[in-house]
């Protein structure tokens, strides 16, 4: 699975995720920091299926178009932690979701 993370999720994530079999990019990996969200949708939807995201308007404005076929943008829904625990959350529920329950837009878990 092709995975992109929005800089609002922890840096540490991506090896964690990798160590879990993904592809996984984030927007600090391919130094793409500060840009604007549209041009970010764009990108991801080109390149990954799964956009993982705490920006509640990012998910809000792309729940207002047509979903893309093969890409969704969820928002990750887990209470804010220090680095490593967030990041021990984050595994154990994607461990346990079936992403394909969920629609584009959605929030996660």
């Amino acid at each position: 699975m092709k995975i992109l993370l929005d800089e609002n999720l922890p840096r540490k994530l991506v090896a964690a995720l990798r160590a879990e079999g993904c592809e996984v990019e984030s927007v600090g990996t391919l130094r793409m920091q500060g840009l604007d969200n549209g041009k970010l949708y764009q990108y991801a939807i080109q390149n990954f299926e799964v956009c993982f995201t705490r920006d509640f308007g990012f998910v809000s404005n792309v729940r207002q178009g047509k979903a893309p076929e093969k890409f969704k943008l969820l928002r990750v829904t887990l209470a804010q932690k220090p680095q490593d625990e967030f990041i021990k959350d984050f595994i154990a529920a994607f461990r346990a979701a079936d992403l394909n329950r969920f629609q584009h837009g959605d929030d996660w878990p």
